[in-house]
């Protein structure tokens, strides 16, 4: 380690860990979304092309290969603008610090199931969605910002046929109702269940780009069902509700625990999960 040091000097490893910590904070904001997804595959195509490249005598090829590495950092802007802003924005808006009106765990999820009840129990529609690991900034920029405490009665009044903004989505974001109004990517798939409406499709879509929890209310049946990476709770009541949104989001939060961590009730692990801001 010595003749490392002597050999690269204090001011060479002070940068290789700047960069390197770069690299790490960077690899930390796109885990788990579609980036992520794309730069892989970018490295498995650039990694492939160079070993040809170098192996066998391919000019065009080892041209076009030096010429890419020379606008490697236009063509990460061009592919990758919409994470760059998002993530900027990130920067200048997150707090250190939780605040103090951040509700209990326990009592985000008897409001979220007692609205979700008392609005199938009107034949009133709801899409409501939460976010865990994957930010859903996107989503809420196109919506009406809310910015708000949870409570029943906001998410009531929110998704009231009276309202200007009860056709879109609420998401959830950092603890507190972000904003309403919101659209969302539709789901792909053929099987889905042709009863299913746009609202349903909605929930389906965003679970399926995201790792987002989403809960919707039908105005024509008045069934809740929750949509979870793309499979679907039908006909929940809201015990069963409540218990699937507490499962879900102490599984997320014990993916971020450390083993030691693992036997904390499930009500504080929840708890944390909110007040973290529901992101690692």
């Amino acid at each position: 380690m010595s003749e490392l040091y002597n050999k690269l000097g204090h001011w060479a490893l002070i940068d290789i860990a700047i960069i390197a910590m770069i690299i790490y904070r960077l690899l930390l904001l796109i885990r788990g979304t579609r980036a992520m997804q794309m730069v892989l595959g970018i490295l498995m195509t650039i990694g492939f092309a160079f070993f040809i490249s170098q192996v066998y005598p391919l000019t065009t090829l080892k041209w076009l290969m030096d010429k890419f590495y020379s606008s490697i950092i236009i063509i990460i802007v061009i592919l990758f603008q919409e994470d760059i802003r998002r993530v900027l924005s990130r920067m200048g808006k997150k707090t250190v610090f939780p605040t103090q009106e951040q509700a209990s765990s326990r009592q985000v999820l008897d409001d979220i199931a007692r609205a979700a009840t008392g609005l199938a129990g009107k034949k009133i529609g709801a899409l409501i969605v939460i976010e865990r690991n994957i930010i859903l900034s996107r989503y809420v920029d196109i919506g009406v910002l809310i910015d708000g405490r949870i409570s029943k009665e906001l998410l009531v009044s929110i998704f009231h046929p009276t309202s200007p903004i009860h056709d879109g989505a609420v998401i959830i974001q950092q603890g507190r109702i972000a904003a309403a109004g919101c659209f969302l990517p539709l789901t792909r798939d053929e099987d889905v269940d042709p009863n299913f409406g746009t609202r349903h499709r909605a929930a389906i879509g965003i679970s399926q780009e995201t790792d987002a929890l989403a809960l919707a209310v039908s105005e024509e049946t008045s069934t809740i069902s929750l949509m979870v990476d793309g499979r679907v709770s039908r006909n929940l009541d809201g015990k069963e509700l409540r218990r699937l949104l507490k499962d879900s989001l102490n599984t997320e939060t014990e993916e971020t625990e450390s083993p030691a961590h693992t036997k904390t009730p499930w009500a504080e692990r929840v708890r944390s999960f909110f007040n973290r801001g529901g992101s690692k």
